[in-house]
């Protein structure tokens, strides 16, 4: 595995948080944990669109115009390539920290969004 595809998953395999062992939590630290968890939603969303765009010029890198011009610089891709793991890495970064705030939510009983079209408890 390359280095940068191993940095990416290696924060997998540490165990997610223990829910026996939380405290009871303050109106400070719901709000905290509850801004937290929007704010790596809202991360995680930018994370994927830049995802889906980097595979999209790795994929069209051969493609050219009707001119023969090429539609993305040698360059561009190769910086969507380097930009592509660290990316993913990101993105993994954002899914652990929203499950950890998901957690904690769940055991201090805060509602938060199952899906982005409902709210639910």
């Amino acid at each position: 595995m390359s280095t940068a595809n191993h940095g990416a998953f290696a924060d997998l395999f540490r165990p997610l948080l223990s829910l026996p062992l939380l405290p009871p939590l303050s109106l400070d630290q719901r709000e905290r944990v509850a801004g937290a968890w929007r704010m790596a939603s809202q991360d995680i969303a930018d994370d994927i669109r830049f995802i889906r765009q980097y595979l999209k010029v790795i994929a069209e890198k051969d493609e050219r115009l009707s001119t023969g011009t090429l539609v993305h610089s040698r360059a561009y891709v190769e910086a969507c390539a380097g930009w592509l793991p660290q990316t993913v890495a990101r993105y993994l970064r954002h899914l652990r920290q929203i499950t950890e705030c998901e957690l904690v939510m769940t055991a201090a009983g805060i509602r938060f969004a199952l899906s982005s079209y409902a709210w639910e408890a």
